[in-house]
Formats: C-alpha cells, structure tokens, sequence
C-alpha cells in the first residue's frame, strides 16, 4: 500500500511541476504560490514516507 500511496504522490508532484512550469511560461503568476505550496507539501510527505520505511527495513548483521 505504501508504493501505491508514494506512486501517488509522484504522480502528483509531476502533475504540479508542469503546472507550475506553464504558469511559469504564461507568466501567470496568480496560483504560482498556492502550487509551489502543494508541491512543497508533497515532497515533505514523501521524504517523511521514505526515512519512516528506511528505519522499518531490516538490518542484516553479518558475524
């Protein structure tokens, strides 16, 4: 469930990076913030998503 939920989330980082870049493009500045705040949310959730399943991966210790 994790791998669809961080699939999400990329997808919707991506979906925002264009909007942003044809903002950008149209020099339409209006909603440039609110979208660069979306975007800046969904990246934090997906770094908090990746070190959480980094510290529940197990460790192999070898002897």
């Amino acid at each position: 469930m994790t791998f669809n939920i961080q699939a999400e989330l990329l997808a919707a980082k991506l979906h925002l990076d264009r909007a942003i870049e044809a903002s950008i493009q149209a020099r339409d500045i209006r909603h440039l913030s609110k979208l660069g705040s979306a975007r800046y949310e969904i990246v934090e959730t997906m770094i908090r998503m990746y070190k959480e399943a980094e510290s529940n991966a197990p460790t192999s210790c070898v002897s």
